[in-house]
């Protein structure tokens, strides 16, 4: 409902005080430029009621307080259009306005007032009521009635009180056309079980969960007493949370805001939580900061509308969402957090935090893509994949394991994981490596594995942001021992099984460094298994075994006597592509000194049986 004034006087006497006004404004102005000569005035001069304001300067008061000139000279005081200057401290100030809204107000189902209180010395031309939604850029512009001549009101539409929220302000006009703003109300909106479903329009989830798999999941608003309880959800779901003081899972008895938990939906169904019983509010458009504790935490939006994540690169990592449609595998990283998704976030200390933005800030979406240059990593499986893989270079990034770097993350039943080895280590255990700037060429190693995943599984990549002029990529396969040159416009396929891994190598830089590296790389990389014969022998009672694998591989290496028993295994793991070398003591598995004569060295490996015979004199 919007209340109208329709006062013909009223409105006659304000035009005529504003024509009246406007003349007098004239007059003063067109005054000063007669009397807008440069004054000298002595400081004997000055009355006393005028204020010193230090021991070699004077200050002049208009009869409105206002200064309108000063000097530093302790003898005289210069004063200039002083006429002009009294009119503009007259009617050059903006109004004062003040809006009011009620803190709570509801999601429709009752008219939601503005009011506004503007006053000026000129009078108040009117008053218009802005009006933004929660991740927006431009508010809604409302003109706003005069009830007198000092206060304004308008009835909110109802299509813009939803649980998507509002900031308001209003701006008043005086009659020399000067404008002020009042302060932002920030409310919170009631909201219904109906407007809780997961069907909204900026929902993540707006079909619902799909049954029979894992999810992190979050929940929009601020619930009934700021929690529901689990216990109110069907028996066929599963729910947990990480409990990081006693390092386990655990079932809560509260669902919080800002916080993020495994979801399991068990039933056909794919729909889910939509007419909860659960009733809550909205939270206010301003700033929403989440806490986060060392190592991973699971956190969510408590906005119903996409938010725009603030925080410090060199110390948090994220924020990673977990699962498609169909298939099982984290996405990201994201800046932006949508209703009912969880995210993963890491940090490094106890002190970080997050800061959720409730409106468009570009500022923030882009910040990280003008400090370097990153490729995107993706690994596509059937069942599963991982988007997680970052390499790169940052003008803030250092070579070492830094903020920049993150751990990989955590995987449930069946995975892809994409994986770096940061220190060269044979270690991945990271997901991202982002060095430093201020070298140009380098090599990262990595290593894509996967369980439960039938292949075969796509290897690609796509920069984001700027790519640096002259910068060469290309990917050397180590497995099919070739290089392709035209990464990432081109994938790798691949057909082989992910359980013991398959190792990657990204080569950046100029083109020299990159053809020479590659074609290094491929030289020292194996042909096939081989296993060399022991050196020395005869040996007491140390001996050495050179061998070497094209790929990575499962190995047994086993001392066996003549007579084909078991003497000691000396290897039995899985091990990287190269050149290897184990040794033995001449011991059996007890540890215990064996007697001279002939032996057998047997490497095997899936399709491949390799001895050598060795002769042990005391």
């Amino acid at each position: 409902m919007i209340y109208l004034v329709n006062n013909n006087s009223s409105v006659g006497n304000k035009a005529v005080r504003r024509f009246f006004k406007l003349i007098f404004f004239i007059f003063i102005t067109n005054l000063s430029r007669v009397v807008s000569d440069d004054y000298k005035l002595y400081t004997y001069q000055i009355a006393v009621s005028q204020e010193s304001i230090g021991s070699d300067s004077l200050v002049l008061r208009g009869t409105l307080g206002s200064n309108f000139y000063q000097t530093s000279n302790s003898d005289t005081l210069i004063m200039k259009g002083g006429f002009w200057n009294i009119a503009a401290s007259m009617f050059s100030k903006p109004p004062v306005v003040d809006a009011f809204i009620e803190d709570t107000i509801s999601d429709g189902s009752m008219p939601v007032i503005a009011r506004a209180v503007a006053t000026d010395m000129n009078g108040i031309a009117g008053a218009k009521l802005f009006v933004q939604l929660g991740g927006s850029k431009d508010p809604v512009v409302i003109p706003m009635t005069a009830l007198n001549d000092t206060t304004f009101e308008i009835s909110i539409p109802e299509s813009l009180v939803t649980v998507r929220n509002l900031r308001a302000y209003v701006v008043g006009e005086d009659s020399m056309a000067y404008t002020a703003s009042s302060t932002y109300q920030t409310p919170a909106v009631e909201f219904g079980k109906q407007e809780l479903g997961m069907d909204g329009i900026f929902s993540h989830y707006p079909a619902g969960l799909p049954s029979e798999k894992w999810r992190m999941m979050a929940w929009p608003g601020d619930l009934e007493s700021k929690s529901t309880k689990p216990s109110d959800l069907n028996s066929g779901h599963v729910l947990y949370d990480w409990d990081s003081n006693n390092n386990k899972w655990n079932k809560p008895n509260t669902i919080e805001i800002g916080k993020a938990y495994w979801f399991k939906h068990k039933y056909n169904e794919d729909v889910v939580f939509k007419n909860t019983s659960t009733t809550g509010i909205s939270v206010p458009l301003v700033d929403y900061t989440i806490k986060l504790r060392k190592g991973w935490n699971m956190i969510g939006s408590p906005f119903a509308f996409p938010a725009t994540a603030d925080y410090n690169p060199e110390m948090i990592s994220g924020l990673y969402l977990y699962g498609d449609l169909e298939r099982d595998g984290w996405n990201g990283p994201s800046n932006n957090l949508v209703p009912w998704a969880g995210y993963a976030v890491h940090s490094k200390t106890d002190n970080d935090s997050i800061i959720l933005k409730p409106f468009e800030d570009a500022d923030v979406a882009s910040r990280s893509l003008s400090s370097g240059w990153t490729l995107q990593i993706f690994a596509d499986g059937k069942e599963y994949f991982d988007h997680t893989g970052q390499l790169g270079r940052n003008k803030y990034a250092e070579n070492g394991v830094d903020g920049y770097d993150t751990p990989k993350l955590p995987h449930l039943d069946g995975y892809i994981v994409t994986a770096m080895d940061m220190n060269n280590n044979g270690r991945f255990k990271y997901s991202t490596n982002i060095r430093s700037i201020d070298e140009f060429n380098g090599v990262w190693s990595l290593r894509v594995m996967g369980k439960n995943e039938p292949g075969p599984v796509s290897f690609s990549g796509s920069f984001l942001g700027l790519v640096p002029e002259n910068l060469i990529i290309a990917v050397v396969d180590i497995p099919k021992r070739s290089i392709i040159n035209d990464f990432p416009e081109k994938n790798i396929i691949i057909n082989k099984n992910l359980h013991i891994g398959y190792d990657i190598k990204v080569l950046a830089g100029d083109e020299t460094f990159v053809l020479e590296t590659a074609k290094e790389i491929l030289a020292n990389i194996p042909k096939e298994y081989s296993l060399s014969q022991n050196y020395p022998n005869p040996f007491n009672p140390i001996t050495n075994l050179d061998f070497s694998l094209p790929t990575r591989s499962k190995v047994n290496i086993t001392i066996y006597n003549m007579l084909g028993q078991e003497v000691v295994s000396l290897i039995s793991k899985e091990l990287d592509y190269g050149h290897h070398t184990v040794s033995w003591h001449g011991t059996n598995r007890f540890g215990k000194l064996v007697s001279s004569g002939v032996y057998l060295a047997t490497m095997q490996t899936k399709g491949t049986i390799k001895t050598r015979k060795m002769i042990l004199l005391k």
